[in-house]
């Protein structure tokens, strides 16, 4: 038999023990509405999740601006987010975030949907600024998806690294019979066979020029 999770009215994020209870209600919403993405193993909830969050608490996210800074080449937006006490209308957070179609995955995006995305991003920084700590005890990292794609995409563009190549060492085997210095079996052999004695390159060179 399912263990049913009881949703309280509002948690209150002063309280431990509730925030304890309410991080299992939330982290069985994002996994049944798969709400979160998996990137270079770690798990990051999308901006829905957290808005759910915030709402379980009575938190809710207001834009308190947008700002245009697209040039000639570029478009690009601003926008700023505060996350409002609903019981009080109280601004308790704030966050602000940018998007440009200069990213890898927002070429040839419409203006509409960057400023879309600088919202979406600067609602999910100002909730992670105030219950970031509360997403990680749903077991999700403190930081909204939105925020980590770009990151993730550059860790996963770097190249791999080549694994040193493993250079051996030639073993000494004997001695050159004139100077003394170590040399290879090879290099003894061959000397006795072109000088009758085992001597070193060096030694074999000197003996060429004589």
């Amino acid at each position: 038999m399912s263990k049913e999770l009881t949703i309280k009215n509002s948690y209150d994020i002063a309280q431990p023990v509730q925030m304890v209870s309410m991080s299992k209600v939330l982290k069985k919403h994002i996994v049944e509405q798969k709400l979160y993405t998996t990137i270079v193993g770690k798990n990051y909830a999308h901006v829905e999740g957290w808005q759910f969050a915030g709402g379980l608490m009575g938190l809710y996210p207001r834009i308190a601006g947008v700002e245009n800074l697209s040039n000639d080449k570029e478009i690009k937006w601003k926008a700023d987010v505060e996350i409002v006490r609903m019981k009080d209308d109280k601004v308790i957070s704030k966050g602000f975030a940018l998007c440009s179609n200069k990213e890898s995955k927002k070429k040839g995006f419409d203006e509409y949907a960057i400023l879309s995305m600088a919202q979406t991003r600067a609602i999910g920084k100002a909730y992670r600024n105030v219950i970031g700590w509360v997403m990680k005890l749903a077991g999700y990292e403190a930081t909204p998806n939105e925020e980590m794609v770009k990151m993730g995409e550059e860790i996963k563009n770097q190249p791999i690294p080549k694994a040193p190549v493993k250079t051996e060492t030639p073993k000494i085997e004997a001695e050159c019979g004139e100077c003394g210095n170590p040399i290879t079996k090879a290099e003894a052999e061959f000397s006795k066979k072109i000088f009758k004695k085992q001597l070193c390159r060096d030694c074999q060179a000197l003996r060429k020029k004589k």
